[in-house]
């Protein structure tokens, strides 16, 4: 009889401003659990210095450091699952990069140097590139960035059920929640998955966000859904704290 499958989804750390409490924790969980599959569900860059909103002078951050954060972090992905398959979806964040280029260089979109898998070296890392417009399913499960808000945990979990009409987990909200739905022969369930970010952004006064990450255990095509969320710093899973580890004095 064939064992479940652990994956592990995260999204939205929103590099250069990921909470690196959240980065250690979610580290720490891979490699305890080593995960078959881990899903990046989008917006782990920010593309701060793409963004066209107004930005604070005093947070200024070159694209070239929010690249090289980025490698960092794929360099502690790797490390921690050596064996495990890697998923990145874009998020908007990410499409920051190429509406910036079809609307301010037109001329060097297509050069290959510039595609996103070209400047993450992704390959290297051998992590799989997923646009936008190509959310995947895996069994009977659609993994998507997400593009709906709705106020509530949970509403944009349904909110993009109703809209792809399956069972969908998502990113994108920066919340934690779950909506479940039964037809007449069809049990359906969505989820929106956190987010690895701070929670107290410049842009915004204490937003209701958490945070946060989600095991799905594949058997099969089948699926089951846990989802941990992070309070201060520490959460328990399967009965035990954890907590970040504290930085050694030098």
């Amino acid at each position: 009889m064939p064992t479940s499958q652990m994956h592990v989804v995260l999204s939205d750390q929103h590099i250069p401003f990921q909470d690196p409490v959240l980065e250690q924790l979610s580290i720490d969980f891979l490699k305890e659990h080593k995960p078959k599959v881990i899903h990046l569900l989008g917006d782990i860059l920010d593309f701060y210095s793409l963004s066209r909103f107004d930005k604070d002078p005093a947070r200024l951050v070159t694209l070239q450091e929010e690249l090289d954060g980025a490698t960092q972090y794929f360099e502690k992905l790797r490390a921690a699952c050596p064996k495990a398959r890697i998923i990145y979806s874009e998020g908007n964040h990410e499409n920051r990069l190429r509406r910036y280029l079809w609307s301010q260089a037109r001329a060097l979109s297509n050069l290959r140097t510039l595609s996103f898998e070209e400047l993450l070296g992704l390959n290297k890392y051998k992590i799989e590139w997923v646009d936008s417009h190509s959310p995947y399913r895996i069994g009977n499960l659609l993994f998507i960035h997400g593009e709906l808000v709705r106020r509530a945990s949970g509403a944009s979990a349904k909110g993009h059920m109703d809209k792809f009409g399956c069972n969908v987990i998502h990113g994108h909200t920066h919340r934690l929640g779950a909506h479940y739905h039964r037809t007449f022969d069809t049990m359906m369930g969505a989820w929106e998955n956190g987010c690895l970010c701070t929670l107290d952004p410049e842009y915004a006064v204490k937003p209701d966000w958490q945070n946060g990450w989600s095991i799905v255990w594949f058997h099969g095509d089948n699926f089951h859904v846990e989802q941990v969320c992070v309070v201060n710093g520490e959460y328990v899973y399967h009965g035990k704290l954890h907590k970040a580890r504290k930085s050694r004095k030098r």
